[in-house]
């Protein structure tokens, strides 16, 4: 991988270049910077644009690790943790049965650890139980949003997969089977709605058209202020 160097803070870099993209855009990720080009477009325009970016890029990077240190999580009482749009806080309890246990109790996420879990193993095994009842959470809340939402909007999927990626939030393949990431079961209801709509609409249209967006706004009026929220917010759905 490439690296930028500006103003000394060494920046990992990727380019991609496609015939599908159809202009010039920059994406600042959790662990590099990218560029994704049209294949039509010539290095020194890359390297130009990245030269006039250079503050904008910095910024943004700095603001993101900031922002990733901050979302470190220790896994003790009173913690706070996303789901579904509301915070939850964590409650470590010991008990006497040989496994980690994970429930939720109104507003409160039950985390039942053995009594003689040693302290220095209690962390990762805490937070592995924690992700474990996420994503079952989740394939049990999406499933159900997708059997619901294709019945509206009359339209078949073939399967539908849990996925655990960094910056792909969905996606439909031309057999018709649904790909979600569980860490949406973070974000509020209606973004989870919104990207569920999202993705059965490429089942008509697999693309990105105004025909398709006009079928995602039938069903979702006000998308774009979601869609905004997920640009502007998904990365802190981290655990």
């Amino acid at each position: 991988m490439d690296h930028l160097n500006i103003r000394d803070e060494i920046i990992p870099y990727e380019e991609r270049r496609s015939r599908h993209y159809r202009r010039i855009t920059l994406s600042i990720l959790d662990d590099r910077v990218r560029i994704s080009a049209p294949k039509n477009v010539s290095a020194k325009q890359l390297k130009d644009l990245l030269h006039a970016k250079q503050e904008w890029i910095l910024t943004h990077w700095l603001e993101n690790l900031e922002k990733q240190v901050h979302s470190l999580r220790q896994y003790v009482n009173g913690e706070h943790f996303p789901y579904r749009g509301q915070g939850l806080e964590l409650c470590l309890k010991r008990h006497a049965q040989q496994s980690i246990r994970v429930s939720l109790e109104g507003q409160v996420l039950m985390v039942h650890v053995p009594h003689d879990l040693p302290e220095f193993q209690g962390s990762a095994n805490i937070q592995d139980s924690v992700i474990a009842w996420y994503k079952a959470q989740a394939r049990k809340v999406l499933k159900s949003k997708l059997d619901e939402q294709a019945k509206q909007m009359q339209v078949t999927y073939q399967d539908f997969r849990l996925k655990d990626q960094k910056t792909r939030w969905g996606s439909c393949s031309t057999r018709g089977n649904l790909n979600l990431n569980w860490r949406i079961i973070m974000a509020p209801e209606e973004v989870i709605d919104y990207l569920i709509i999202h993705e059965l609409a490429h089942l008509t249209h697999p693309n990105h058209s105004e025909r398709f967006w006009q079928r995602v706004g039938a069903f979702m009026p006000e998308y774009l202020f979601w869609k905004k929220w997920l640009k502007d917010h998904g990365q802190e759905l981290v655990l």
